[in-house]
C-alpha cells in the first residue's frame, strides 16, 4: 500500500558526502548549451521517456540557462503531453518555505526561533513544553512524524491536539527526527504571530519578493488542466486537486509542511532569489543556511539541497551557492523519481557545477 503521509521523509543535504560516481515532447524556450554534458543529460532523459519518466528539468548557471526542457506526458491516458509550464505537487520543497517565514517574523520581532511551543499553545504537556521552534525547524524536537494521510480531514486544532498527545520518538535536542507535524506547527505559529492564513502570509512575504506567482496552494490558481496526473504504478493517481481539500488548500496534515504546487523553473527561481538576498535579511539568512546548507566534499562549495515527494510526484532542488548554480527536476510517475533519475547524469551535473565555479573547475 502506497504511504502518502511519507512525501519521501527527507529533506537534506543532497551531495554533501554524495561522491561521483516512446515519446518525448521538448518544450525548450531558453537557448541549450551545445556542450556534451547538456546533451548527455538531455539525452538521458530523453530515453528515459519510454519507461515511465514524465518531468521537467531546469538547470541554470548565473544569468544563463543552461537546460530547461519538458518531456513525457502531462497526462499519459489523455496523452497531453508535458509542459514546460507544467504544475507539480513539491512536496517537502515546502518546508523552506515555512521555514523562510518563520525567519521573516523573527525580523520583525514577532517571534524567536528560540521560543517554546508553551508560548503560541495553551496546555502544553511538560515533555513537550520545552521544545523551540528551532528544534522543530532542525527536527530534533521529538516530535512524531505525521498522523495519517495526507489528505486526510484535519482543522488545525485536531492535529495540535493529536501533536501534544502524542509520545514523544526522542528527547528535544537529542537527535534527528524527521517530522511533518512539526512544520504543520510552524505553519500555525506563522498564523499567530502574523494574523494571516498561512498561504497569503507566504505569497505576500516569502514568494512576491523572489517574484516568483505560481507556487502555492489555492492562491496560485492552479487549475486541473493545468497541473501534470500523477502515475503510481503504471495507474493514473489523479491531480492534487482531485483530492480532499478545504476551501483554501489542503488541511493540516499536509499544510505548512508539503503539497504546493508549482513549476519547476519558479521553485527554482525561489531558491536562487533566497540566497541571492532578496526575500531574507543578512542575519535571517545565515540562520536559513545553518540549517539549510553543507559542504559538497565532491566541490568543495556549500550547497542547499532538498527534495520532496509523495511516492508519485517528486521534486528536487540542488544549489551551490558560491558559483550562483541551481537545478531542479520534477517528475510524476512513480516509475521514474526525480531523486532516482538524477542519478543517471549527476557526474555531468557536478561538472557543470564545478565549470561555474572558478574556484574548483581546474581542481
Amino acid at each position: 500500500m502506497m504511504m502518502l503521509s511519507m512525501r519521501s521523509v527527507i529533506t537534506l543535504f543532497l551531495l554533501v558526502v554524495c561522491p561521483l560516481g516512446g515519446h518525448s515532447q521538448v518544450n525548450s524556450k531558453a537557448a541549450v548549451s551545445g556542450s556534451e554534458r547538456i546533451k548527455k543529460i538531455d539525452d538521458t532523459l530523453s530515453a528515459l521517456v519510454a519507461d515511465g519518466f514524465d518531468g521537467v528539468i531546469f538547470i541554470k548557471s548565473k544569468d544563463t540557462v543552461l537546460l530547461h526542457k519538458a518531456y513525457g506526458f502531462a497526462d499519459r491516458a489523455s496523452g497531453r503531453t508535458m509542459k514546460l509550464d507544467t504544475g507539480f505537487d513539491i512536496g517537502s520543497l515546502v518546508k523552506p518555505f515555512t521555514k523562510a517565514a518563520i525567519l521573516k517574523l523573527q525580523e520583525r520581532g514577532k517571534l524567536s526561533t528560540s521560543d517554546t511551543l508553551s508560548k503560541y499553545f495553551k496546555s502544553v504537556p511538560e515533555d513537550k513544553a520545552v521544545i523551540t521552534i528551532d528544534q522543530i525547524i532542525r527536527h530534533t524536537a521529538g516530535l512524531p512524524d505525521s498522523f495519517g494521510s495526507d489528505y486526510a480531514v484535519m482543522t488545525a486544532d485536531e492535529l495540535l491536539a493529536k501533536v501534544l498527545a502524542a509520545s514523544l520518538v526522542s528527547k528535544p535536542g537529542e537527535k534527528r527526527n524527521y517530522s511533518n507535524s512539526g512544520y504543520s506547527l510552524l505553519a500555525m505559529i506563522i498564523e499567530k504571530r502574523s494574523g494571516k492564513p498561512y498561504e497569503e502570509f507566504v505569497r505576500k512575504e516569502i514568494f512576491e519578493p523572489a517574484g516568483v506567482r505560481r507556487i502555492g496552494y489555492s492562491l496560485a490558481g492552479w487549475r486541473k488542466a493545468d497541473l501534470a496526473v500523477g502515475s503510481f504504478d503504471g495507474k493514473p493517481w489523479g491531480t492534487p486537486l482531485d483530492k480532499t481539500w478545504a476551501k483554501d488548500g489542503p488541511y493540516w496534515n499536509l499544510r505548512g509542511n508539503g503539497g504546493m504546487l508549482a513549476t519547476a523553473e519558479e521553485t527554482s527561481r525561489w531558491f536562487e532569489a533566497v540566497l541571492d538576498g532578496k526575500v531574507l535579511g543578512p542575519a535571517a539568512l545565515k540562520e536559513f543556511l545553518d540549517s539549510s546548507s553543507g559542504i559538497s566534499q565532491t566541490l568543495g562549495l556549500r550547497v542547499v539541497g532538498v527534495v520532496g515527494g509523495n511516492n508519485v510526484f517528486n521534486s528536487l532542488q540542488y544549489s551551490v551557492i558560491e558559483p550562483d548554480f541551481h537545478f531542479q527536476l520534477a517528475s510524476s510517475n512513480s516509475k521514474q523519481a526525480a531523486e532516482d533519475v538524477w542519478l543517471k547524469f549527476r557526474d555531468e551535473l557536478f561538472a557543470l557545477a564545478k565549470e561555474s565555479s572558478p574556484a574548483v573547475k581546474n581542481k
